[in-house]
């Protein structure tokens, strides 16, 4: 079924409204529905409670401490928008969940360590149970459908044609082993997948319309679903386990800036990386000890020591093959750095 862009939006704002509606006539009740009860639901409830009342700007790590974070739990599918006006809060749920960007962009927060990745246009990001996260859309703009989807939903047996080393099948299947947490979270990048988005619009239409057998067609395309991700080829895949610092890869990133030094920017390997700039930079000075502007000047640097002793280039020349478009710029580096300048260099044959 095709659904026109305006019909969607009109959806969307509809079930916006039932959804604040909801919430301002009995939030505490909405909480207990959505949350399992523990010790710091009080807090929790508190925190909302001031947050729409005063659109407080505390940190959200007030009365989320270490790695204990509200548990939301789930009795049947569901799917809705990303309000842009919801603080964005971490959390931790007991069912997969599937986020789509529609429209725009977000943020997405994973584990209580700060990791944040960028997620853009057109890119889905499904995540494991127990996995600490959240989302944040920046704009009204910003269109991102959250599906919630319990296990009972997934047969994993009607993909039994499917190879097991298949990206998305290995995930499911570790999805729905409540003591794997291998696969926490998989990002695809649909551009130009225009079933894929179809479905899940098909999706969100069946369930706020909740006409008669809404639930059997919800089914029908999480399956579709399924399936389509599976033929994705690895190219368009990422699939992280928990993001700890070990397994940022540094060495992939080090070797990353090592090949591409003469162009290369924070905002495109975190962009390859998806992941936040800022989380990005941090981790490089948790890991090297240096900033990322720093680093990238140590490795141009470096190739210029080569370049200047084995090579007759100018040092004009030697600038712009190292990244540096301002000749005068590097002047000042490379005697910032060596104490001397790099005709000085040159002429010394230091290494």
């Amino acid at each position: 079924m095709y659904i026109r862009e305006e019909e969607l939006l009109d959806l969307i704002h509809q079930q916006d409204e039932e959804i604040r509606n909801k919430l301002k006539t009995n939030i505490q009740q909405v909480l207990d529905e959505e949350f399992i009860m523990n010790n710091i639901f009080l807090k929790f409830l508190d925190y909302i409670k001031r947050y729409h009342t005063e659109r407080d700007t505390m940190d959200i790590k007030e009365f989320v401490k270490n790695s204990v974070v509200p548990v939301k739990k789930i009795k049947d599918f569901d799917i809705c928008r990303q309000d842009s006006t919801t603080v964005m809060y971490l959390h931790k749920h007991t069912y997969i969940e599937i986020d789509y960007v529609y429209k725009g962009s977000c943020n997405y927060y994973i584990n209580s360590e700060g990791a944040v990745l960028h997620l853009k246009e057109k890119e889905l990001c499904i995540v494991n149970q127990n996995v600490v996260h959240g989302i944040e859309t920046l704009s009204e703009e910003d269109i991102v459908f959250k599906c919630m989807i319990p296990f009972d939903y997934i047969e994993i047996d009607q993909f039994k044609e499917i190879n097991q080393d298949v990206l998305m099948k290995k995930f499911l299947m570790h999805a729905l082993n409540e003591n794997m947490t291998k696969a926490s979270f998989i990002i695809f990048d649909l551009k130009g997948k225009d079933i894929i988005d179809a479905l899940i619009c098909n999706m969100f239409y069946e369930y706020v319309k909740n006409n008669i057998g809404w639930g059997g067609a919800v089914k029908n395309f999480l399956s579709l679903l399924f399936i389509n991700l599976m033929r994705m080829k690895e190219s368009d895949i990422r699939m992280f386990k928990e993001v700890e610092k070990e397994n940022l890869n540094i060495t992939k990133i080090l070797n990353s800036i090592q090949k591409n030094y003469q162009y290369i920017t924070l905002k495109d390997m975190a962009e390859d990386l998806h992941f936040h700039e800022n989380y990005l930079s941090r981790m490089i000075k948790q890991n090297t000890k240096q900033t990322f502007r720093d680093l990238l000047c140590q490795i141009r640097l470096k190739e210029a020591e080569n370049l200047l002793l084995h090579s007759d280039l100018s040092v004009t020349e030697i600038a712009a093959r190292v990244g540096y478009n301002k000749p005068n710029y590097f002047f000042k580096l490379f005697k910032d750095h060596y104490g001397i300048t790099p005709i000085e260099f040159r002429t010394s044959g230091m290494v």
